[in-house]
């Protein structure tokens, strides 16, 4: 789906300017200058990994990233999660299902950043931001967030200052006055406690809004920004980042922080996602879909068996020792034994066909190392489950299968229901 100045597909998707494919919902159609800008992108490394050429170089296709890119030319790309298989789909279920998939994408990001639901983010008030660009909306978030604070009030702070004085303040700082006070001797250099809002937290808040205002191309956005960088006059931006992201304070009263400075770091440091730039993309903000499917089944596991212990991507096991160590992606443990091991795959799976061998063998590997783990801790589990999770697919991959070893022993293969069970479940996240 696209405009002038934007497209629109889905992980996989194809985009080009010759002759539009079949698939309307995975495909769109663009002009020729923007097909240039993102083709001399996909020849870079890094946007090697996101586009790859197709059709003998008619099209580009999207690999497993979701995420937003921009030309330097403002021409937007949206890379939305693939989350069905139905092709050929009328316009207006290609709209609901854009909608669709812009939900389930900000919902996968509260499970990354571990953010609580977002009263936006439901289906009923999704209306008035669901025609926003993905960054736009991330930008949408991260004020509603700001709003609060202002809302409940900048929290101030004693700030240790240093600065040169007609009066004596604090501490004298001896060899800072003998270097700048030998002749003016009515001054004294000194550091000082002030109480003030210039804390850590607000600096790195207003750094944010001042990049942000350079960005956004939203009318709300921009106007919430002037409006709170008003509300922010006179706190100074961040000098360093990390030292003012190494100093926030979470303790008590500062609880309405949080989450405005978790997208903080979103937008600062660029943290859990991965960033590119180039001649011909101005910045692009993709996260690979594997990332967001490890962290809904790890949301998944934890409220399936809240009983249980889940350990996501534990420190991991020598397979070879000093050369090789494996690291499933989950170890569930009961009483601090291992009962699973299990793997997340983001792949859609249409037949068994498809099913990774290696994947198999993988487990398989995990079954016999964790097995030996707990042997030599004398507590031996002959039966130690394992098993794969995969994006359920509507009318194709519905049940769970069941596969068995050349020893007897099986692996069962998953399929979860992202939709149902991020929608079911919209007061929980």
């Amino acid at each position: 789906m696209n405009n002038q100045n934007k497209a629109t597909i889905s992980e996989f998707g194809l985009i080009g300017c010759e002759i539009e494919p079949s698939n309307k919902f995975l495909c769109a159609k663009i002009e020729e200058s923007f097909y240039k800008e993102l083709e001399s992108f996909a020849k870079t490394d890094k946007g090697k990994d996101v586009l790859q050429f197709t059709g003998n170089g008619k099209y580009l296709q999207a690999k497993s990233y979701v995420g937003t890119i921009q030309t330097t030319s403002g021409f937007i790309l949206e890379i939305l999660p693939k989350t069905v298989s139905k092709k050929d789909l009328s316009d207006e279920e290609q709209k609901e299902q854009i909608i669709n998939s812009k939900q389930i994408f900000m919902k996968l990001l509260h499970l990354l950043y571990k953010l609580p639901n977002y009263k936006n983010i439901d289906s009923t008030n999704f209306e008035r931001i669901k025609d926003l660009e993905i960054f736009e909306i991330f930008i949408f978030m991260f004020l509603e967030e700001v709003g609060i604070i202002i809302k409940k009030g900048i929290k101030s702070d004693y700030v240790g200052c240093e600065d040169n004085l007609f009066y004596l303040k604090g501490k004298l700082l001896i060899n800072e006055q003998i270097k700048r006070n030998s002749i003016h001797k009515e001054r004294f250099y000194v550091q000082y406690d002030d109480y003030n809002q210039n804390r850590s937290e607000n600096r790195l808040i207003k750094s944010t809004l001042k990049l942000l205002s350079n960005i956004s191309r939203d009318f709300d956005n921009q106007r919430k920004i002037r409006q709170y960088l008003e509300h922010m006059n006179w706190i100074e931006l961040s000098l360093n980042i990390d030292k003012d992201f190494s100093m926030v304070k979470t303790g008590r009263g500062m609880e309405h922080y949080k989450n405005a400075l978790i997208w903080s770091k979103v937008f600062l440091k660029k943290e859990s996602f991965s960033s590119f730039s180039g001649d011909t993309v101005a910045f692009a903000i993709l996260y690979p879909m594997e990332k967001l499917f490890e962290c809904f089944v790890e949301w998944w596991l934890e409220k399936r068996y809240s009983h249980l212990q889940i350990e996501a991507q534990n420190g991991g096991v020598d397979f070879v020792k000093k050369l090789f160590t494996v690291r499933p992606d989950f170890l569930i443990k009961k009483d601090n034994q291992v009962i699973c091991v299990a793997d997340a795959k983001w792949k859609l799976i249409e037949s068994d066909k498809e099913f990774s061998q290696s994947d198999f063998y993988q487990l398989f590997a995990y079954k016999h190392i964790f097995s030996y783990q707990e042997k030599i801790k004398n507590r031996e589990n002959k039966k130690l489950a394992l098993r794969i999770y995969y994006p359920k697919i509507e009318k194709i991959f519905e049940e769970s299968k069941i596969f068995r070893y050349f020893d007897d022993s099986q692996i069962i293969i998953v399929p979860l229901d992202i939709e149902t069970e991020l929608f079911k479940d919209k007061n929980k996240l």
